[in-house]
């Protein structure tokens, strides 16, 4: 079987998430390794983005052009370029992790279609934020989208909350396979005061779904429940996204982007991690937070009740009191803290991409005897 992994639209610093960039990366590496002689992957990339693929061994690099593409390179290569390039390559399977199958039409014969989707949030700001990006992406990508869940032979997603929302808004036949995603774990640091102070951290960033409204504003209600409130460092977002909010004396500081040693670094030594986003396909900053022996208290909504189970402490994003009420329960009650992370070391042990990868080559198998 010969494996078409379609890398070319994918790059470090490209797009608006770093996690598809990983995701692609881990999968990749994890595929190299458990495939068997008669197997062959050819990756597609712009030879701008090929140093990261030039370190896994067991795969075809092909490259496409020598620029990651622009938007009407994009373009063609899903309408056209991408399965003629399969095609050339005598590829089984054309796989796309980024969730943007090429073509127009459901294929019958090889090369067959299986993308990656990782989540349908792009329908989320359509409902509620409309045009938030702008009239033409915000209207292009959902459609896009949808096409491409009805074009693929296959659609595998990071969760059952995610499977939900596709077959809600896209196309209910859909064969949708669920498929957890790996966990690349930090690397371990020493755990030695970085501050002062210990402090809280949470994960935020501009977007909407984010929920850097609910953060600040439920870490305002914590300081007035407690005498001694700890200090709030905010990962994702600059001074500026913080200026909409009333912080001065309120022991509330930001980075933008910290390299992910010092990243590293801040969550393992923090004492309690926020995570309260809106909506969410996986969510891995929790899962992080376990490996270094962290608590957090995280958004009550369907997918992280799916993805951490009994191993978060779950409060409800949209009230500033109760979060105010759960970060202080949690850091007060060391019975609730320690269980957290008892039972956040069994949680992480379900996230390998070595499971990951191998469930996905069983789809590959799949696909390739229809």
């Amino acid at each position: 079987m010969t494996i078409f992994f379609d890398f070319y639209e994918i790059a470090l610093g490209k797009g608006k998430s770093i996690g598809i960039y990983n995701y692609a990366l881990h999968l990749l590496n994890a595929l190299a390794k458990q495939k068997d002689g008669n197997d062959e992957i050819v990756v597609a990339c712009s030879e701008e983005n090929s140093t990261a693929l030039q370190l896994i061994g067991g795969i075809k690099i092909k490259i496409i052009s020598e620029k990651y593409p622009n938007f009407k390179q994009r373009l063609l290569w899903r309408l056209f370029k991408a399965i003629d390039t399969a095609k050339k390559e005598k590829a089984t399977i054309y796989f796309s992790p980024k969730g943007f199958a090429p073509g127009l039409f459901r294929r019958n014969r090889n090369p067959f279609i299986v993308v990656t989707v990782h989540d349908m949030i792009p329908f989320y700001y359509a409902e509620n934020y409309p045009g938030y990006f702008g009239k033409f992406e915000s209207k292009t990508v959902p459609q896009s989208l949808k096409k491409s869940i009805e074009v693929a032979n296959k659609v595998i997603t990071i969760s059952n909350f995610s499977k939900e929302t596709i077959l809600r808004y896209a196309h209910p036949q859909s064969e949708v396979a669920v498929i957890y995603n790996g966990m690349t774990l930090p690397e371990k640091v020493e755990k030695e005061a970085l501050e002062a102070t210990p402090y809280l951290l949470a994960i935020a960033s501009k977007l909407p779904h984010k929920n850097l409204e609910g953060i600040v504003n439920g870490y305002k209600e914590y300081r007035k429940i407690v005498a001694n409130p700890l200090p709030l460092v905010i990962c994702g977002i600059d001074g500026t996204a913080l200026k909409a909010f009333d912080i001065e004396g309120q022991g509330i500081s930001s980075h933008y982007f910290l390299p992910d040693r010092a990243f590293n670094n801040l969550l393992a030594n923090a004492s309690l991690l926020l995570f309260l986003p809106v909506v969410e396909g996986f969510g891995f900053p929790p899962l992080e937070a376990m490996n270094y022996g962290i608590a957090s208290v995280v958004s009550d909504i369907p997918v992280l009740r799916e993805i951490m189970g009994t191993a978060a402490y779950y409060t409800d994003c949209n009230n500033v009191v109760e979060i105010g009420k759960a970060i202080d329960r949690v850091l007060s009650d060391t019975s609730v803290y320690h269980f957290l992370i008892e039972e956040g070391k069994g949680a992480l042990k379900k996230y390998t991409w070595d499971n990951c990868a191998k469930q996905v080559m069983d789809v590959f198998e799949e696909v390739s005897r229809t």
